[in-house]
């Protein structure tokens, strides 16, 4: 359903806003199909159209029409609907709008509606203000599309859309810092140093071997090295475990007494030496934030 507002030229009205155009509450109406227009044809006078058609421009943006006077769009000539009036051909009519009716000359744009009508308030009163219901961005968007500079807005609205880009431009660079931080590659892993000094390649050098050695002590699923790891803890504690269990039977502490425990002896001590250096391993790993990677 259409609703066609007439776009009077030369107002006066000071207060003129997007409110005068109501869309709110619209209700479908099942008519006739061709009754409107038959009747609508009958009323008017020979060539009245074709004469509205020469005064002003039907523009449909998102389903509701505007008649807006030429002479009004000739005032804005790099905007979008002013480059209308210039084009003399279908093909450059189609490069400025989305589609056209050539019966009616009727221009059509997928565009917002709610934002063109502030632009239609900004050609008939020369005043531009932001929507509180739209995003400051996706306005901008909007009044680029339309070819109306963000520097005809209200001091408070473009104040307000400054600020929101600045905002867009500080997160953006987080996220890429953040981005570029994460996917640096490693000198351990790579056997590629970063770029810079020798002092910094050495520390980021020394960073990625103690992440990679982090990697192995604590994630079985890192590689070899890792997996090779865990077997060797898991045997390293079950051949404890169980010697710790044999010794304690009476029959082999006899035995013990008149045999060496020499062996013994040297097995538990690798064993605390492994221990050791995973323990150790782990205390060094928590340095690893003050590397500079």
């Amino acid at each position: 359903m259409y609703q066609e507002v007439a776009f009077l030229a030369g107002s006066t009205e000071k207060e003129f806003t997007p409110f005068h155009f109501p869309i709110e509450n619209q209700q479908e109406v099942v008519t006739k199909k061709g009754v409107f227009f038959k009747r609508q044809r009958l009323l008017r006078r020979p060539n009245e159209g074709q004469e509205e058609n020469d005064l002003s421009a039907v523009i449909n943006v998102g389903g509701i029409r505007y008649r807006i006077p030429w002479s009004v769009l000739e005032e804005f000539p790099l905007t979008r609907l002013g480059r209308l009036r210039g084009c003399s051909s279908l093909d450059e009519i189609m490069e400025v709008c989305d589609d056209y009716d050539d019966g009616c000359q009727e221009y059509f744009f997928d565009r917002s509606p709610s934002a063109f009508r502030t632009i239609v308030t900004f050609l008939a009163a020369g005043r531009l203000r932001l929507l509180r219901e739209m995003c400051a961005l996706s306005f901008q968007e909007e009044l680029v599309y339309w070819g109306v500079e963000d520097t005809r807005l209200e001091w408070c609205c473009l104040r307000k859309l400054r600020i929101r880009q600045e905002e867009l431009k500080e997160q953006l660079r987080m996220e890429e810092a953040e981005l570029t931080s994460t996917l640096t590659p490693q000198s351990c892993e790579d056997g590629q140093g970063h770029a810079g000094e020798g002092g910094g390649e050495e520390e980021s050098r020394m960073a990625g071997c103690m992440r990679r050695l982090h990697d192995m002590v604590e994630n079985p699923q890192s590689g070899l090295p890792g997996k090779i790891f865990a077997f060797l803890s898991v045997v390293f504690v079950a051949i404890t475990a169980v010697t710790l269990c044999i010794s304690t039977m009476p029959d082999l502490r006899e035995e013990e007494e008149r045999v060496s425990s020499l062996p013994v002896y040297s097995l538990l001590t690798g064993f605390y030496f492994w221990v050791t250096l995973g323990w150790d391993q782990e205390f060094d790993l928590t340095k690893l934030q003050s590397w500079k990677l």
